[in-house]
C-alpha cells in the first residue's frame, strides 16, 4: 500500500459527530433521502427488483474490493450517515447529493457515496468509493 495513502490514517479514532453535518439541504429533506435508501434496501433484501444503477469501489488493496456493490449498499447503514451535501445542478433530470459514512469514526476509511434522484425524485444511481480521508 502507498506510504501516502497509510499515513493518512490516524492512530486515534475520532468518534462521528452525533449531529448530522447539512449543506444545501434542511433536516426534512436529509431523512427523506436517507429513508429513501433504507427502502431500496429492504427491497433489494425481499427481491424486490430495483432499476437504479448501483456501483461501488475502492483502492486495489483494500479488502472493500471484495464486496459487491449489492452487499456494500447492504451494509450500510444510512442512517448513520454524518454529512449530507445537494451538490449544486443546473441539471433539472438530476439532482446528485454527497453522502459521507465513516464506521471507524472519522480520520479513518470512509464510504464516500454519491446518490443521484431523477426528476421525480427516484433512485437513478448510487455511488460507492471506500477511501482515506482527506487530504486524499
Amino acid at each position: 500500500m502507498a506510504p501516502a495513502i497509510i499515513a493518512a490514517q490516524s492512530a486515534e479514532t475520532i468518534p462521528v459527530p452525533t449531529k448530522q453535518q447539512l449543506r444545501g439541504l434542511n433536516a426534512e429533506e436529509a431523512s427523506a433521502l436517507v429513508a429513501k435508501l433504507g427502502d431500496a434496501q429492504r427491497k433489494l433484501r425481499a427481491g424486490d427488483f430495483q432499476s437504479f444503477e448501483l456501483m461501488s469501489g475502492s483502492v486495489a488493496g483494500y479488502e472493500m474490493t471484495k464486496v459487491s456493490p449489492r452487499d456494500a449498499f447492504l451494509r450500510v447503514p444510512f442512517q448513520q450517515v454524518w454529512e449530507i451535501e445537494r451538490v449544486p445542478t443546473d441539471n433539472r433530470l438530476w439532482q446528485p447529493f454527497k453522502l459521507a459514512y465513516a464506521p471507524d469514526g472519522l480520520g479513518k476509511l470512509y464510504w464516500d457515496i454519491e446518490v443521484v434522484l431523477g426528476a421525480d425524485g427516484q433512485l437513478e444511481r448510487v455511488t460507492m468509493n471506500y477511501k482515506p480521508p482527506a487530504p486524499f
